[in-house]
């Protein structure tokens, strides 16, 4: 479990660092983020590519839903994912993971 959780943070932080170094990018070559999006959902795949991460974000947020105690506690983990991003879900991967298997482990776990 402990070297699952590790490899999840690794990925986190890879993740994060992706990120800075794609807003320290020289934005006089590639224009700013906005500029970049505004590309990107003019072609095809890349309209298919957003849709596609955010339907992820969804159905990672109602995993959250489904495993947290509290309603307040699920939207708190649940609603940064949407402008965070997958950094934010291996966190939540990372604290919650012992938990998470020991909820989906038990024969009690309910199917419907």
């Amino acid at each position: 479990m402990n070297v699952v959780r590790a490899a999840i943070g690794i990925v986190g932080l890879a993740l994060l660092g992706l990120v800075i170094w794609a807003f320290a990018a020289k934005q006089e070559l590639h224009g700013t983020f906005f500029d970049q999006f505004a590309v990107v959902t003019t072609l095809p795949w890349g309209v298919v590519a957003l849709v596609d991460l955010y339907i992820g974000f969804l159905f990672f947020a109602v995993i959250v839903f489904l495993t947290e105690r509290s309603w307040i506690v699920a939207a708190l983990w649940a609603a940064p994912i949407f402008i965070i991003g997958n950094i934010w879900a291996a966190l939540w991967l990372v604290i919650r993971l012992p938990h998470l298997a020991k909820q989906l482990s038990k024969p009690d776990w309910p199917t419907s």
